[in-house]
């Protein structure tokens, strides 16, 4: 995502650098696997919603709302940035993706990965309860109905010419990604389900991951010849698949998951919060300082000035893991999924 914002999404970008949004569905369901994962191992626990909440408030806020409020105050600093943002308020509710997808206005581009997050915040408010109220032998198929309806509601969308953001901000034109992942986590915990999935070399796993990701140029290549919208409203539901399915078989002892295990690609999963946040306002606010402009890579000066953005954005990510982030993530891990209580058989009588 870095390398797509800094090298594709300015100016004189490198056209082929231009599909970050691949990662943003990755990390959708990659994050839907992982809270998913979270939400069934302790959906028994008597202290379910307050534990889920806490941990994530400790994770979540602290390093948000320090950057967002620290980029609002830079961008009223910075005159010359023309581009408008949305009310403070917004942002501190995490709404900039409703009022993006119902103004068709985009905000800076400091601010502009920050969508994604408000979507993810929006589906924690909403995945818990679906866990802990629906009983476990409905869920697999509450889960698929809730994945569908993602498409069902794009195809509305199209229908009545909604504006581009809307298609894709809005949190149930993004959901199918997210409960794909949760569905990874289901399979991952249902051992008839896992087995199938693992036999005769992750057959199946590569079947969908393959099939998901000819789907998608395929789909774009139909709407190029006849005109339609079907990689807007079925594209992300074939990618999720093919997504959810590299993370199964990333997870699964795959000799492909061996590959991820790094100590350079562990480091940045660590910082990887911290850069996400960070990245883009580090790039501006050098780009105005050293150059009064902003963000490109058209000039050798502002090749080295984006160079030297991406080291001190990992710098920066790196020093908020271990004295900002790490310190909190642990005070969060003092509240802990109590054990549910186990009521013991009574005795029979003789």
């Amino acid at each position: 995502m870095v390398i797509g914002h800094y090298f594709g999404e300015v100016e004189h970008g490198l056209p082929f650098l231009r599909q970050e949004w691949i990662g943003v569905d990755l990390f959708f369901c990659l994050s839907g696997f992982l809270i998913g994962g979270i939400l069934l191992d302790n959906r028994d626990s008597p202290s379910y919603f307050g534990t889920f909440y806490i941990r994530r408030g400790f994770r979540i806020f602290p390093i948000y709302y320090l950057t967002i409020s620290l980029v609002l105050l830079a961008l009223l600093r910075f005159t010359g940035m023309t581009e408008p943002t949305l009310p403070p308020g917004t942002y501190y509710g995490y709404l900039q993706n409703i009022a993006m997808s119902f103004t068709a206005m985009e905000v800076p581009h400091w601010l502009m990965p920050t969508w994604t997050l408000c979507v993810e915040e929006q589906f924690y408010l909403l995945l818990p309860v679906i866990v802990f109220f629906t009983p476990p032998r409905w869920l697999a198929r509450i889960l698929l109905l809730l994945t569908a309806s993602a498409s069902l509601f794009r195809l509305g969308l199209v229908l009545i010419s909604a504006n581009k953001l809307a298609l894709f901000m809005l949190p149930p034109t993004e959901w199918d990604l997210l409960f794909l992942g949760v569905l990874g986590a289901y399979a991952r915990r249902t051992p008839a389900l896992w087995a199938r999935l693992r036999n005769g070399d992750r057959r199946l796993l590569k079947i969908g991951i393959f099939t998901g990701l000819a789907a998608v140029p395929i789909l774009a290549l139909v709407d190029d010849m006849i005109g339609w919208r079907s990689f807007d409203v079925v594209g992300r539901l074939a990618l999720g698949l093919a997504l959810t399915g590299l993370v199964l078989l990333l997870v699964s002892d795959s000799p492909e998951g061996a590959r991820f295990r790094s100590p350079v690609l562990r480091l940045f999963g660590l910082i990887s919060y911290g850069l996400y946040l960070i990245h883009q306002p580090v790039s501006g606010i050098l780009h105005k300082l050293i150059l009064d402009g902003v963000p490109d890579i058209g000039t050798p000066a502002q090749l080295a000035v984006t160079i030297l953005a991406i080291a001190a954005s990992i710098g920066l990510a790196y020093l908020s893991w271990v004295l900002f982030e790490s310190p909190l993530i642990r005070v969060g891990h003092r509240w802990s999924y109590r054990e549910p209580v186990r009521r013991p058989v009574a005795a029979l009588s003789d």
